[in-house]
């Protein structure tokens, strides 16, 4: 169902200095909406703010930590309501699971999952109050189809996807919306440090304007492209395919990665 572009929203983005973040703070505001820009770098949000203009606010927020979520909503909700969030924050690392640091796994969770709950607990109260909101959850195609060398990753995010769900029964009839938006590989920088294999990279200007159209249609959950969104429904019918599908994307990794940590191969 589409609903119709509310002026001049206020959006809250957490992980705005880099990446989908990023890109998406700079087409909402291109088009008028107001951004709250979060992130624990003011030095990179200060100059996002520059490029974004007058209708942009820097907000320095941890999304680990709960003092900092709490005073940095406290702040930014004295100013006035938030009509979006976009939860968006997050890190990633490919690496075999035997091999990763334990204290990477958890800083996964910790940052792709409990950071979403911790500033969706801050802001959801005054959109219960207020009988409206948006909140976008940014997962990834890999949430819903897991990979190898991202266990934990996947992990986090299949977490925040069935988390959104369970949300919209406790929320949908006081007029709050919960959105799963699923970014596939995207050209970022922190993807130049990535191995997909015969996977393309979608540029982040486009995954940006798939999220800012997921922000105005609030469907249940959508993936950044059509071709993707196909492979979804698909991955449906036919979850052992479309797993060996994305499992093959990663072989030659998986390989390298058991070769470099002396694990034993199959």
């Amino acid at each position: 169902m589409s609903h119709p572009i509310e002026s001049s929203r206020r959006v809250l983005v957490t992980g705005a200095s880099r990446g989908i973040g990023r890109a998406t703070a700079l087409a909402l505001a291109r088009r008028g909406e107001r951004v709250v820009l979060c992130a624990r770098s003011r030095e990179a949000l200060e100059a996002l703010a520059r490029e974004a203009g007058e209708r942009a606010e820097v907000a320095i927020l941890d999304v680990t930590d709960d003092e900092s979520v709490e005073r940095a909503l406290a702040e930014i909700l004295a100013r006035g309501p938030v009509d979006v969030l976009v939860n968006n924050a997050g890190v990633y690392e490919q690496q075999l699971f035997l091999a990763q640091d334990p204290a990477w796994q958890r800083r996964e969770m910790e940052v792709n999952y409990f950071g979403a709950l911790r500033v969706t607990r801050a802001v959801l109260p005054s959109m219960l109050a207020r009988g409206r909101g948006t909140i976008v959850n940014v997962s990834s195609l890999i949430g819903a189809i897991p990979c190898p060398a991202t266990a934990s990753y996947c992990a986090s995010k299949a977490a925040l996807n069935a988390w959104t769900h369970a949300l919209r029964g406790e929320v949908a009839h006081r007029g709050v919306r919960t959105v799963v938006f699923m970014p596939s590989h995207t050209a970022t920088e922190e993807a130049q440090a990535t191995s997909y294999d015969g996977v393309y990279a979608l540029p982040v200007e486009y995954v940006a304007a798939e999220l800012v159209r997921a922000i105005d249609r609030a469907p249940r959950s959508t993936a950044a492209s059509p071709v993707f969104r196909a492979f979804l429904r698909l991955a449906g019918l036919f979850p052992g395919w479309a797993e060996r599908r994305v499992a093959g994307s990663t072989t030659r990794l998986v390989h390298a990665l058991e070769a470099a940590a002396l694990l034993p191969r199959t």
